[in-house]
């Protein structure tokens, strides 16, 4: 998965804030949700899952072809998603459109 501006795409990034001890679990959480919904959903172009180094946050950076695919995911997800906060002490989500890229030139 590339960060693109074609396609009209629209990004979920979501901040998990939660404890260095409960860190792991919820990526594996995450990670297996997202291993079990990729191919099935429509819309969804892919996930990646980040962790903090200090172990308070994880990151769930998620791209979609438009904002009803994502709603739907939403929907039809919604307590498995729920229940993933179980892990988190805070939870905070939005989505974006891509303003600017920034690379550096190739060889």
């Amino acid at each position: 998965m590339l960060v693109s501006r074609e396609g009209n795409l629209i990004t979920l990034i979501n901040v998990f804030e939660t404890k260095p001890e409960q860190q792991q679990a919820l990526l594996d959480e995450l990670s297996r949700f997202a291993q079990e919904v990729k191919g099935d959903e429509p819309g969804l172009i892919g996930v990646a899952l980040h962790r903090s180094t200090d172990g308070l946050r994880v990151v769930n950076y998620a791209q979609w072809r438009s904002e009803e695919d994502l709603g739907r995911f939403v929907k039809k997800y919604h307590e498995q998603m729920n229940a993933q906060l179980q892990l988190a002490e805070r939870a905070n989500a939005h989505v974006y459109e891509v303003a600017s890229l920034y690379a550096p030139a190739g060889d």
